[in-house]
């Protein structure tokens, strides 16, 4: 239940529903074809007098049905819905229906085609995001496809008619690095046979021609076999060798898996010194500040009063700023500089007068320093 006290007067009931969903030139053709002049001024008056703004309230002499109801329109505008009281209707007759008569059709017949270009847009969209949609999904599943068929890329060089295809793929491999080894070796044995001629002198018979070569082939390709095979463990030696020390560092937990560690972080953080300071020293360190936020403040408030008061409270002459509302409201707002050790002393509720709203200021003060050169080279000029 809320705490707001309930005011009869069916003027101001209807007002304050209708002004959320209805344009003002609606509502002055309701209420002036339901309600008198005497009723505009008293409404406005009890509108005033419940938010204590009297002194703010206009006077209208001459026909102020119109003017009186535009002024509680615009109160009941710049007015917080939360401070407004609740108005409430004794009888009902009072309150005055809403039909067609009262209603901008050519405004609503804009709103349905504004509403209809909308729908069109959306629509197309939806085709072109829907498109999309498939598009990828049919490349998902084709990507699905070619990974699940894993094939070796000799493969497709294998007659898979005569029985290739139950070959597995180390058989594959294994034929591609013994048909290189048998290459190797060909070419060993055509460069030992080569200068195996040129050795031999020309004055030989052709038994003994036959023989010698195929005896410097049989020689050379043994000794060439027994030193590639020889290479090749002491390559792979060194690459375990090299891996182990690598593998070493990893644990193994006993369900298989390896925790890996990564290098510590240099620490960056601030330290405080612990030398004394005080007035007759040469560095002082500043004053940690805390911005507050205090709103609701009269609309004549001045910076020099909230100053004047913070020093007569706590003895400290502190910076105040105020702030400028892009809206039109009819109260002030200011951000105060205060220091972080006595902040707990200014957020109590006894130091600010009944009313004043406060808090800890979120957000970023505006910079006046340009606004400051502006004013100032516009003096000059003039």
């Amino acid at each position: 239940m809320s705490s707001k006290p309930l005011i009869v007067n069916e003027l101001l009931a209807f007002l304050v529903h209708a002004i959320d969903y209805m344009d003002e030139v609606s509502i002055l053709q309701i209420c002036r074809s339901n309600y008198k002049e005497e009723e505009f001024s008293s409404a406005k008056l009890l509108l005033f007098q419940s938010l204590g703004k009297l002194d703010q309230m206009p006077s209208r002499r001459r026909d102020g049905t119109e003017k009186s109801l535009q002024d509680i329109i615009d109160m009941l505008k710049k007015t917080d819905p939360d401070d407004v009281p609740d108005f409430v209707a004794r009888e009902l007759s009072k309150l005055p229906p809403v039909t067609f008569d009262h209603v901008d059709v050519t405004r609503l017949l804009k709103d349905i085609t504004s509403l209809k270009g909308e729908m069109t847009k959306m629509q197309a969209r939806m085709e072109e995001s829907d498109n999309i949609i498939a598009d990828l999904r049919a490349e998902i599943t084709s990507l699905r496809n070619t990974g699940l068929v894993i094939r070796s890329p000799e493969a497709s060089k294998v007659n898979t008619r005569r029985g290739a295809q139950n070959t597995t793929i180390g058989s594959f491999e294994s034929a591609n690095i013994s048909m290189l080894s048998t290459a190797k070796i060909a070419d060993e044995a055509s460069l030992a046979v080569a200068v195996t001629r040129t050795s031999t002198p020309a004055a030989v018979t052709s038994h003994v021609g036959t023989t010698t070569p195929t005896r410097a082939y049989a020689d050379i390709v043994a000794k060439k076999t027994t030193a590639l095979q020889t290479k090749r463990p002491t390559e792979k030696g060194i690459k375990q060798k090299s891996c182990q020390p690598a593998r070493q560092k990893q644990q193994v937990d006993r369900d298989g898996f390896i925790t890996v560690q990564r290098k510590k972080k240099k620490s960056s953080q601030n330290k405080c010194g612990t030398a004394p300071t005080g007035p007759k020293h040469l560095l002082r360190p500043a004053v940690p500040v805390t911005l507050m936020y205090v709103s609701r403040l009269h609309y004549s408030t001045k910076v020099e009063e909230i100053v004047e008061y913070i020093q007569i409270k706590t003895n400290y002459t502190l910076r105040v700023l105020k702030l400028e509302s892009h809206h039109s409201v009819n109260f002030n707002s200011f951000v105060v500089r205060v220091p972080s050790v006595d902040l707990p002393k200014f957020m109590t509720p006894e130091f600010w007068p009944k009313g004043v709203v406060f808090r800890r200021f979120r957000g970023r003060i505006p910079d006046t320093a340009q606004q400051t050169t502006l004013t100032q080279h516009n003096s000059r000029d003039n």
